[in-house]
Formats: structure tokens, C-alpha cells, sequence
């Protein structure tokens, strides 16, 4: 469902859709309406801080020089002129003016800059994606194998840029700082010989060719601000919209039936609720839920078979609407309480549609309704009624079959059927009886 967004602008949103990044426990169209939902908000995002960027730079800056002069604590080396104590191109890199700073990180400092705060920089947002494109990735992950240049481009993008920005906001910091920010389980507390407590990088960070060495050594100081976008909302969201566009009918259908399954469900949970009902089905609705999330699941490029699963659905339906039934039989709420029929109606699911009418021990403890009786007492008057009214009749019937075996002359016993038929006070008798025939 589209709608503008929550300040009644020209931004069209989907509306009813869970915010945050595409839930992979959610439904493949979940997740893309997810994304889709994601990339307007980063462009609606990116639109306001160009404007306010645009809005800062048209307002005079005059205490620009004084703000830069407070935070190299007046110091300044221009990249461009080597000194003789920092000559070399490193070290001029090292004098840049830092530049994309968030925060400060606590009362920590660098390590080789005691005096200089370690500051958190500002990074790029994590790159969503749909539970497709995951699997796509693992895909081109597999064939290109780990030792691949490529691969190790794929992974290692967004600790690339987060690199980039910690270079540009600590100038003077190094890996070890970026560590102690970015992955603090990796900075590990040791002590040495005389039993003082130091820290050094784990053994991960150490391993030679370690992947973060190198791409820490490829990362050049670039704030946040200067980077190319690793996520392209515009671009992410035209890829949305061609997917539903070229869906077929039995792609469509493959991706909708599972939530439109999973909505009448909920529709039945929120009936069992109103009905103060939902502890006796609470095991069927669960049952129901896994194999609808075994369904979900299925690896298959065909069209979910839920023929099996409508028919169970259709089923907890009606045994709902045959407990309404025998609770208004029952006599509920005049004659009857409602924990005394949901406990008849679980006997009568558990026994194939049976249940004791004649409970003595139940009697015993008075958990009759007053004014009421037990459930014998409230079906019994029907029965009665019934049996005055129709004609019930029962069956006897009894069966012998032939003795073959019996070789002797005169013991030879055939097969013998009689049958009794009771209709109210009326007994009929039927039979067929066999003897030997045989003559000496």
C-alpha cells in the first residue's frame, strides 16, 4: 500500500511494511518493499543534508580558522612542504588537517599521539540487502574462491571506507588505534615478563597477509563526506521495481501465496482470541506456522504445493465452529462454564469426536455452574426427547462360520447367522442355519 510520508510531502512510501533493513525471516516480498522503503528514506535523507550544506556554505565563516588552529593545538604542516623532521611523504600525510569527526571515544588517546583524543569517525551507513542478493553474493563468493583479488574486494568495501574515515578524522592514528575503535575483542590485554599489563593486536590481526594489513595500507584519509556512496538508493530502487515488473504469474503466485497463508492465519489467531479460545488450539496454530515456515523455505523452482496445508487450515476452521456448536449445546453461558466445555471439547478432539458425558469425580468437586448441572444432566433432557421422538434401533448380530476341518460322519458343522433387531419395544429375530446333508 503507497502513501506520502509522515509529513504529508510528494515522497511516496509502502506503507504497512516493518521499518529497518529487509528481515530475511520475512517473505521475499517482504524484504524487497523493505528495501524499497529503505532507499527513499536514504534519498529524502541525502536531499535534506545537501540542503542544509548549501544553507552553511552561503553563511559567512569566520571562526572557521580560529576552530582549526584549537584543534592542531597549533601546529600545521602543509603536505606539499617537507620539513626536515618530516620529510618524508608519509609523515606529511600524517599533518593533514582532520577532517569527519563524530565523537570522541571516551578518555581514550592515541598511542602514538598521548595527547591527542581518539575520535570516532563519521561512516556510511551499512549496505542493505534483500535475501536474493545475499545468495547471489555467496554464489560469485564460491566461484571466485578466497584467494580471489576480486572477492576480497567484495568483502572488505565497507571496512574500506570505515578505514578511509578513521584515517581522515585521526591523521596521527594507526592500525592498532583503528582496532581499539572498530574491533575491540581484537585488542587483547597481555601481560609481560615483569608482570605489567600491556595490549596487543589477537593473533587474527597479526597472521601474516592478513586481509585487514592490506587494506589498511590501501586506505587513503578521505572523509565520509568525499567518499563514493558504497549504497546507490536510486539505483537499488529502480532494481526493485524492474523485479516486480517482470514477474510471471507463477512467480507472482509464489510470492504471495505463503503471506496471503500466513495472514489467514493470523486472521484465525485474532478469531481464537475473541473467542477466548486460543489455548486449545494453541498446538494446531503452531503446527501450522512450522510448516508454513517449512513451506517458505522450500528450494524449489516450482509452485509451492498448499493443497495439504489449506486442507489442515480448513480443518482447525471448522473444528472452531463445531466447538461453538457444542458449547451452545452445552448450555454456555446459562447452564454451563466455559473451562467445563473447553475441558468436554479437548476430550472430544483427543478421542475422535468422544467425550464422557458422566464424570463422578467431576461431580464430586461441584464444578457445575449454579443453577446448572453437569453436561449429562444438561443432554440428557435432548436425549430423551430424541429417543420419544425417533425410532432408535440396535442391531445384534451373531455369526458362526463352517467347520471344515470336521471329518467324522454327523459332525460336520456349516456356517450359522442370527440376527436381532430392537426398535423400541419391538424385537425381531432373523437367522440362517445350515446342516450336513450327507447320508450314510
Amino acid at each position: 500500500m503507497l502513501g506520502k510520508g509522515p509529513n504529508n510531502n510528494d515522497t511516496v512510501w509502502c506503507r504497512l511494511i516493518a521499518p529497518g533493513f529487509p528481515d530475511t525471516r520475512t517473505c521475499l516480498l517482504h524484504q524487497k518493499l523493505q528495501m524499497l522503503n529503505v532507499c527513499v528514506e536514504r534519498r529524502v535523507q541525502r536531499e535534506a543534508l545537501g540542503k542544509r550544506k548549501q544553507q552553511q556554505q552561503q553563511q559567512p565563516q569566520q571562526l572557521s580558522d580560529e576552530d582549526d588552529e584549537d584543534d592542531d593545538d597549533g601546529e600545521f604542516y602543509d603536505c606539499d612542504e617537507p620539513t626536515s623532521s618530516r620529510g618524508s611523504p608519509s609523515r606529511a600525510v600524517l599533518s593533514m588537517k582532520p577532517e569527519g569527526r563524530l565523537k570522541r571515544l571516551g578518555e581514550q588517546h592515541l598511542l602514538d599521539e598521548p595527547e591527542e583524543f581518539l575520535y570516532i569517525p563519521e561512516t556510511q551507513e551499512p549496505v542493505p540487502k534483500t535475501e536474493d542478493q545475499l545468495h547471489d553474493d555467496a554464489e560469485v563468493m564460491l566461484q571466485l574462491g578466497p584467494g580471489s583479488g576480486l572477492s576480497t574486494q567484495m568483502m572488505c568495501t565497507s571496512l574500506l571506507s570505515d578505514m578511509e574515515a578513521f584515517k581522515a578524522a585521526n591523521p596521527r592514528g594507526k592500525m592498532e588505534d583503528f582496532i581499539r575503535w572498530y574491533s575491540p575483542k581484537d585488542w587483547e590485554e597481555v601481560q609481560d615478563e615483569s608482570g605489567q599489563t600491556t595490549h596487543q593486536l589477537s593473533v587474527r590481526m597479526t597472521t601474516e597477509g592478513n586481509t585487514w594489513q592490506k587494506v589498511w595500507q590501501q586506505a587513503q584519509a578521505v572523509p565520509v563526506a568525499r567518499q563514493r556512496r558504497l549504497f546507490d538508493d536510486t539505483n537499488e530502487a529502480l532494481k526493485v521495481l524492474h523485479y516486480l515488473e517482470t514477474r510471471t504469474m507463477s512467480e507472482i503466485y509464489a510470492l504471495t501465496v505463503v503471506p496471503a497463508l500466513h495472514t489467514a492465519i493470523l486472521k484465525l489467531i485474532d478469531i481464537y482470541s475473541i473467542a477466548h479460545v486460543e489455548d486449545i488450539f494453541s498446538a494446531h496454530i503452531e503446527e501450522l506456522l512450522n510448516d508454513l515456515c517449512r513451506l517458505s523455505r522450500a528450494q524449489s523452482n516450482e509452485v509451492p504445493n498448499v493443497e495439504a496445508f489449506i486442507s489442515n487450515l480448513a480443518e482447525l476452521e471448522r473444528r472452531f465452529y463445531q466447538f461453538k456448536c457444542f458449547e451452545k449445546l452445552a448450555g454456555y453461558p446459562k447452564r454451563s462454564n466455559q473451562s467445563q466445555v473447553k475441558r468436554q471439547f479437548e476430550e472430544i478432539l483427543k478421542n475422535e469426536n468422544c467425550c464422557t458425558i458422566v464424570n463422578k469425580k467431576q461431580a464430586a468437586t461441584s464444578d457445575i455452574v449454579s443453577g446448572g448441572g453437569s453436561l449429562y444432566d444438561i443432554l440428557s433432557p435432548k436425549l430423551q426427547q430424541d429417543i420419544s421422538n425417533r425410532l432408535i434401533s440396535k442391531d445384534y448380530v451373531i455369526r458362526l462360520d463352517g467347520d471344515t476341518k470336521a471329518t467324522e460322519k454327523g459332525l460336520y458343522l456349516g456356517p450359522q447367522f442370527m440376527r436381532a433387531i430392537v426398535t423400541g419395544d419391538k424385537l425381531r429375530l432373523c437367522g440362517a442355519f445350515t446342516e450336513s446333508t450327507t447320508f450314510v
